[in-house]
């Protein structure tokens, strides 16, 4: 693991060496982040905010359990972070939301307090994926043109569009079953999905290289996929850069504008209809 680690910050270390410093790295968003109680607890927005810095991160998508704590981050950084609406007010929630009928009413009323881009992350497997509270959040993010981050099966993603096929969608972690022909045929049949990478880059490049299967997914939908990390604990903000250069160091030998895609331009357009906005503010 050392020697792992040691890698990642020499890769790193070439590509500042390259350039003046993390400003000169390729721009990134990072697609997937939360900033739950232990995170605040452990970092203040300025702190938060110092790491995207260092790894050269120029936005980052976040979620936070409870909801307000994203908020507050955005609040704090607006030109920084892009805030989606939690539906949890404490992870103890993820197991049991979707049964929870006054939800959506809460969530629609919450949406009404601040500056959202999406809803999300939404935990859910097939077995629920008909659930009328899923149902209800899917129709509001439509409605409201929000994206609706989900972490489920594919049955889950297949119902969304099902229910409201105007509706944009990230889907997590390449899926619950990170398979490329499986995500192939789940990007041809919706065009209005997005998939990240997050906590699966040693399985889609062991070692920092990309495996050929993937990088040929990724050719074959180059405006479909974005990079994430994920910070589902303390410990993964505590190693955010070394995090941010494995993600940087399979996608480094790719072609532009396939590159710039991953790391910047498909997040940048997925939240299109929320940056712009807050630019004008």
């Amino acid at each position: 693991m050392m020697l792992r680690v040691l890698a990642l910050l020499l890769a790193l270390g070439g590509l500042l060496a390259a350039g003046a410093g993390a400003d000169s790295l390729p721009p990134m968003i990072d697609a997937h982040a939360h900033y739950s109680a232990p995170d605040a607890a452990a970092f203040t927005p300025a702190e938060v905010i110092a790491r995207l810095d260092a790894a050269g991160v120029r936005r980052q998508v976040v979620t936070s359990s409870p909801p307000q704590l994203s908020q507050q981050l955005y609040l704090h950084a607006p030109d920084r972070v892009i805030p989606l609406l939690g539906v949890y007010a404490s992870d103890l929630h993820k197991g049991n939301w979707v049964h929870d009928a006054g939800l959506p009413a809460r969530v629609a009323a919450q949406l009404e307090d601040g500056a959202w881009a999406g809803i999300g992350e939404l935990h859910l497997f097939a077995r629920d994926a008909r659930q009328p509270v899923f149902t209800q959040l899917v129709r509001l993010a439509a409605a409201r043109r929000l994206v609706v981050m989900i972490h489920g099966d594919a049955e889950v993603v297949e119902q969304a569009f099902a229910v409201a096929p105007g509706v944009r969608v990230l889907w997590a972690h390449l899926g619950t079953e990170p398979r490329p022909d499986l995500l192939d045929a789940m990007l041809a049949r919706f065009p209005q999905l997005w998939i990240d990478t997050s906590v699966r880059d040693e399985r889609i490049a062991p070692g920092g290289a990309l495996l050929a299967e993937w990088r040929a997914l990724f050719e074959r939908h180059p405006e479909r996929f974005v990079v994430a990390v994920d910070t589902f604990s303390v410990n993964r903000w505590q190693h955010y850069e070394t995090e941010v250069a494995q993600i940087r160091q399979w996608v480094d030998p790719l072609p532009l504008p396939l590159k710039g895609n991953l790391l910047h331009d498909n997040a940048a357009r997925l939240f299109d209809s929320f940056l712009p906005q807050r630019a004008r503010r």
